[in-house]
């Protein structure tokens, strides 16, 4: 019997959420302690599973239409003998929470596919499918996701510029937090896209700064400068209140992870609603963290040590 793997991984965006739209730097994080599994396998008819669908893939509905559209590409391109198959889908990656879901699914289906296929595939080819992907599912993509999903290292990024990965040795940990409450990304950029139109100076100021605070965390998380790191994770969930982007559910969750000594907490992705990310000192003050978002109403929490990032090979000034 043929059978395919692929593998890949969620993402989170660690500073520069909104600014980047704007021009400035931001920095997304590889969740690597977050895998996203899909598995091929000849079949009697075209099916999927996941936790969001069990049927046929023709009938996939409306809300995974990227993943349908990547299947039909993919099918199209390889499958001259007509074969049919089941897939599964094995992610612990909510959606619709900014954790790159739909990038990390849309990179472990086309691995699946190429590793059926007996196929080659390369990064650029990787690349290409799972921004099809992203496009159908959100529209038009920045690529960041899917630069992310399929790297093991942090990545500056800028438009117009080149993404750059870049390392680091920490000995801190960063807790994620899902609220439970779906993001907005597509409203929550036309709003700030609104208030920027309506009041160039202020608004501007306010993503400059975010800006600038991606440029400050790499120098933290490059000298291990937990307490720093914490500080700009504060000023730039400051700034994101400020451009109405929380919710009462999220400033709870940042309330409850503060209180119990995250050095600091910020709104990451899209905002109002989605998930936050909080600096740990060490894995005994992150598990407490955990156990305080739980308790306020977490959907789901996932620690991931920073010191899985060090490369000395890899580095960006």
């Amino acid at each position: 019997m043929i059978t395919g793997i692929g593998k890949s991984h969620g993402k989170m965006i660690m500073m520069g959420e909104h600014a980047v739209v704007y021009g400035y730097p931001a920095i997304a994080l590889p969740l690597v302690s977050i895998p996203a599994i899909v598995r091929i396998k000849e079949s009697k008819e075209k099916t999927l599973s996941s936790n969001y669908f069990v049927g046929k893939i023709s009938e996939l509905p409306e809300s995974l239409s990227g993943v349908k559209y990547l299947i039909d590409v993919l099918d199209n391109e390889m499958n001259q003998h007509k074969i049919n198959y089941s897939i599964s889908i094995d992610s612990g990656l909510p959606i619709e929470r900014g954790l790159g879901s739909s990038a990390a699914i849309g990179a472990a289906i086309t691995k699946a596919f190429f590793d059926f296929f007996k196929r080659p595939l390369n990064e650029s080819k990787l690349l290409e499918h799972i921004n099809k992907s992203e496009t159908v599912t959100h529209g038009k993509a920045s690529g960041l996701d899917a630069q992310t999903v399929i790297s093991d290292f942090p990545i500056k990024f800028s438009k117009g510029n080149s993404a750059e990965h870049f390392s680091f040795k920490s000995d801190g940990f960063i807790v994620i937090a899902d609220s439970g409450i779906k993001g907005k990304t597509k409203q929550t950029v036309g709003d700030v896209r609104k208030m920027y139109d309506s009041d160039k100076d202020t608004v501007g100021q306010e993503l400059k700064d975010l800006g600038t605070h991606t440029d400050v965390a790499v120098t933290a998380l490059k000298t291990n400068n937990l307490k720093r790191l914490g500080e700009v994770f504060t000023d730039a969930n400051s700034i994101l209140s400020k451009l109405n982007l929380s919710v009462p559910k999220v400033d709870q969750l940042i309330d409850a992870a503060n209180s119990a000594g995250s050095l600091g907490s910020k709104i990451t992705g899209g905002g109002r609603g989605g998930c936050i990310i909080c600096v740990a000192r060490n894995l005994t003050s992150a598990q407490m963290i955990q156990k305080a978002l739980l308790k306020n109403g977490a959907e789901q929490t996932w620690i991931q040590p920073l010191a899985i990032y060090e490369n000395e090979e890899t580095d960006i000034d």
